[in-house]
């Protein structure tokens, strides 16, 4: 489409309420470009006038073209490896040593002596003890699903090293069925699982889904009553949101069905029957960079780009230190682009 056509012909927005929050308010309406791979087409999306979140306006027929073998989350997963450093028998001894750290469980002193021999040096638990506290994990057998984990969960792979054994991921655009050092991954969706979960975790999933609101309270349902659900997600409107604008990195399109705004996000957990545990922000300067380049026409995989190549950057390094500083004061402000919600099944 020639570029004067594409600038005024008419938006699409969606159709009927919103999404996230359920309105029917209306939209205001918006035109993104795809400049994770650099193609430069255009989708129109909407910012709901009731909650704020963005919408697409029509979910592509081939939104699966969107997700090649090269996005970051997918390609060819390692084997499991049985006679690696983390095979059953190291894994078990390791597991024995994180019953300790972990949930304060004390074995025989000889049992203890002869798991430091197994495992050798563990490795690093701080990680999984922040998990488990936010989590209200119980012990390595609490059943844990991460949902659109891509083809190599590798946080369900750190897990299993330290001693977790009941792990599941699932993924819509893996090829097919695999393995990720040791971790199940299945080719599904959240409709296809069965079970009870004690922790279910979408991260940066959710906004990849059609009906966001119907997958929340899926994930309600396969929740254990003690249980907890983590979303972490990119945040509508707030400080990249005002820096960038559609030039902001997070609203990849038309990768991201909805990015949602703090009120939206609220709204529908709500209706799924969760209410919020807790909170936490995270950006990073990578969202600084990325944003930086498309605003310059520079894909983040093209050449030139930083990400490609960091030795021909076009950022200085006290940019970047300027972005890293940005990043931990919209961090600690709760105006980052990123958020981690914790949430529990308001009858929990």
């Amino acid at each position: 489409m020639p570029v004067a056509e594409e600038a005024t012909r008419e938006v699409i927005t969606p159709a009927g309420p919103c999404p996230v929050c359920g309105e029917n308010a209306g939209w205001d309406p918006l035109v993104l470009r795809e400049m994770m791979f650099g193609s430069r087409e255009t989708f129109d999306y909407g910012r709901c006038q009731a909650c704020g979140s963005m919408v697409i306006a029509t979910i592509p027929d081939d939104l699966g073209r969107h997700y090649p073998p090269a996005y970051y989350s997918l390609g060819a997963a390692d084997p499991a490896d049985p006679a690696s450093p983390d095979g059953f028998v190291r894994r078990r001894a390791t597991g024995i040593l994180m019953d300790r750290s972990l949930f304060g469980r004390r074995r025989r002193r000889v049992i203890a002596r002869l798991a430091r021999k197994l495992a050798g040096q563990p490795p690093n638990a701080a990680g999984a003890r922040a998990l488990v506290a936010a989590a209200h994990l119980d012990s390595l057998d609490d059943p844990i699903l991460d949902v659109g984990s891509g083809s190599r969960p590798m946080l369900l792979a750190s897990l299993r090293r330290l001693g977790f054994r009941s792990l599941q991921a699932i993924e819509p655009f893996v090829t097919g069925d695999t393995m990720y050092l040791g971790v199940p991954v299945r080719k599904a969706v959240l409709t296809d699982v069965r079970g009870t979960f004690r922790l279910i975790m979408f991260h940066h999933s959710l906004e990849h889904v059609p009906d966001p609101r119907a997958t929340l309270a899926a994930a309600n349902g396969l929740l254990d009553p003690a249980g907890r659900c983590q979303v972490r997600t990119p945040v509508m409107g707030t400080g990249m949101w005002d820096r960038y604008g559609t030039d902001w990195v997070e609203l990849d399109p038309p990768r991201h069905l909805a990015v949602f705004s703090r009120d939206g996000f609220e709204r529908m957990a709500a209706a799924a029957g969760f209410e919020i545990d807790h909170v936490t922000y995270d950006s990073g300067d990578w969202e600084f960079i990325a944003s930086e380049q498309y605003r310059r026409d520079i894909g983040m995989n093209e050449p030139g780009s930083h990400f490609v190549d960091p030795t021909a950057s076009a950022f200085r390094p006290e940019e970047i230190a300027g972005f890293q500083s940005d990043a931990r004061r919209l961090s600690e402000t709760g105006q980052a682009g990123r958020a981690s919600y914790w949430l529990r099944a308001a009858n929990g």
